[in-house]
């Protein structure tokens, strides 16, 4: 019955008497009420109980800090704190100077400083409003100010690194770059200061082929200095198409009579990689004697028809008497010029059938032979080989690691010659064939800037049009000599069985390149039961030894398969005794190519 009483009691009540009933049964006051409603943050509803309580601030922005005065570097953040008390409740706003601070909006203001327009005095406004959105009390909390530290330029946005540009239009550089003090700047064409292009906005108006160059930005301030990447400017020029890409390297670098050199390997290798990478078909050979470079030769110009693009690339000894020429490995020591390959030779033949482009680069001395060790070679008369095809020479270039009468030197501790260094910087860059071989006679300029030196790289051509390495090809099929190149290359790893009838065994037998990109070198492994070993022997003895087995792996490496002349003989044993052996016809797994270097 009290329940009931107490039920009909509450339905005759006011909110407030209900309240006031609830407070009483759970035996609460209103000061407790209002303590709770505080601690809730339900502002709105104590105001209706509690009286108004004044606007102050308890925590000014330099509470934090024990200073008014803040440095901050650029791209760093700016955190300051105000705290204040009163009914009704504080509302924060923030200003930079006197400019309100769009979107900050409570007791905590943190903001990125991102310009040297950012410094100067932050404060908080601290407002009390009444119902009506009208001020009752309004304070500013203790000013903090803010100054930007000084830093080092630092680029935050580089120049492209490549650009085209149609003669006669117009094209503007960026380099963006953050510092304080604000940084000055300076453009520069190939390392000369250009006047008035002191802006981080560099602008050419109707390009020439005399704008074209290296261009750079010189960022500064009194803290630091930093310069931009390179954008290299050119001309833009109609684009080519070729039939096919195609080059022969060699390198030559175990010599029978004459120093061993140590990078053409390393040369030949890194160039390829390169000339593969924009689309040359690639023909690698290691160490030739004077007929397998002449048949190498053959070979290549035979694909070097109209349309396509040849490259042939020398790394080895060489010597200079009116012509160039190079040497093969198997060179006596007292050589003469018919025991080397001239370069009017090289291109008599690799021209006969007009290519397209033809870059003919020679990395090698172009010294002069010493008479007091090879007085014969003076008495020689000279064979010229006229070279012409049958248009006119406008496809030419001629490329030489060092200048007529001068060394040509190794970098051993690179891996790579000195030529071969800077060259590989420009070789796959899409720019015009001679703009390479410019690019890379300065940049061997600038890196021996200071020093004296013998090696001074230089090329020569004819090329008129502006074809590029980089040059596409046609999707079409190839002319048939092309096709047959590709198939001369042909390298994929290979396996077959070969019965040890002895034995009553067999073994597989892989065929695989040793030294990628080289053609010549050959790597044979034998798969055969473990408590047996594998020897390997040339059924017909050979003058330089070119079988290089290792006997624990059963495997061997063969430099030049094609001048054993006949089969490779297979030897197995088990416990150091022979069981059995078999002949193994290698030339049949080998490229095609290697069966017509000898």
């Amino acid at each position: 019955m009290l329940q009931n009483s107490n039920n009909d009691l509450r339905n005759n009540m006011t909110p407030v008497e209900k309240l006031l009933f609830e407070l009483n049964i759970k035996m609460c006051t209103v000061g407790g009420l209002c303590t709770l409603l505080k601690n809730c943050a339900l502002f709105d509803a104590l105001m209706i109980l509690s009286q108004s309580e004044n606007l102050f601030i308890t925590r000014n922005p330099d509470f934090e800090y024990d200073t008014n005065m803040l440095e901050i570097a650029l791209g760093q953040k700016l955190i300051l704190n105000c705290k204040a008390i009163g009914l009704p409740v504080p509302k924060y706003v923030w200003y930079h100077g006197n400019i309100q601070l769009a979107n900050c909006c409570s007791d905590h203001l943190e903001i990125s400083i991102n310009s040297v327009n950012q410094e100067g005095e932050y404060k908080c406004a601290v407002s009390q409003f009444d119902n009506d959105g009208l001020i009752i009390d309004q304070q500013f909390s203790k000013p903090m100010f803010v100054k930007v530290k000084s830093t080092p330029v630092a680029i935050t946005k580089q120049p492209i690194s490549f650009l085209e540009v149609k003669e006669g239009d117009d094209f503007m550089l960026s380099c963006e770059v953050q510092g304080h003090p604000p940084p000055q700047y300076q453009w520069f064409r190939d390392n000369t200061k250009l006047d008035k292009q002191t802006s981080n906005i560099l602008q050419i108006n109707k390009f020439s082929s005399a704008d074209e160059g290296i261009y750079h930005c010189y960022a500064y301030n009194n803290i630091g200095e930093v310069y931009s990447q390179r954008c290299n400017v050119m001309m833009d020029l109609p684009r080519y198409k070729a039939v096919a890409k195609i080059a022969l390297l060699i390198a030559n670098e175990d010599y029978e009579n004459h120093d061993k050199l140590h990078t053409p390997k390393n040369d030949v290798a890194k160039i390829a990689r390169l000339l593969s990478e924009i689309g040359f078909k690639v023909i690698c050979l290691l160490n030739l004697t004077f007929t397998q470079m002449k048949n190498a030769i053959k070979t290549f110009s035979e694909a070097l028809s109209e349309g396509v693009y040849g490259l042939f690339y020398f790394a080895g000894h060489g010597f200079k008497m009116q012509e160039s020429y190079m040497l093969a490995i198997d060179a006596p020591e007292a050589y003469l010029r018919k025991n080397a390959i001239c370069e009017s030779q090289l291109l008599s033949t690799v021209l006969q059938n007009d290519p397209t482009l033809l870059v003919v680069i020679l990395d090698m001395c172009q010294t002069i032979p010493p008479k007091e060790y090879n007085p014969a070679i003076y008495e020689e008369v000279p064979t010229i080989k006229e070279y012409k095809g049958q248009q006119n020479l406008r496809n030419l270039i001629q490329a030489y690691s060092t200048s007529s009468y001068r060394p040509s030197y190794e970098r051993m501790s690179d891996g790579c010659g000195l030529y071969v260094t800077h060259l590989s910087k420009y070789i796959d860059k899409n720019i015009p064939v001679t703009k390479v071989f410019e690019k890379v006679g300065k940049s061997i300029d600038t890196w021996l800037k200071g020093v004296e030196r013998n090696q001074i790289p230089m090329f020569a051509t004819t090329v008129t049009k502006p074809y590029r390495l980089t040059d596409s090809t046609y999707k079409r099929s190839p002319p048939p000599a092309v096709e047959a190149l590709n198939k001369f290359m042909s390298f994929p790893t290979k396996s077959c069985t070969v019965k040890f009838c002895e034995g009553q065994l067999q073994c597989t037998i892989t065929i695989c390149p040793h030294i990628v990109p080289y053609l010549n070198i050959i790597r044979l492994i034998v798969s055969c039961p473990e408590n047996y070993s594998a020897n390997f022997y040339n059924s017909i003895p050979v003058k330089q030894n070119n079988l290089f087995e290792n006997s624990r792996k059963k495997e061997c490496v063969i430099f030049n398969p094609q001048i054993s002349k006949g089969p490779l003989v297979i030897s197995l044993t088990r416990n150091g005794s022979r069981v059995c052996a078999s002949l193994f016809q290698i030339m049949d797994y080998v490229p095609t190519i290697l069966q017509v270097l000898d």
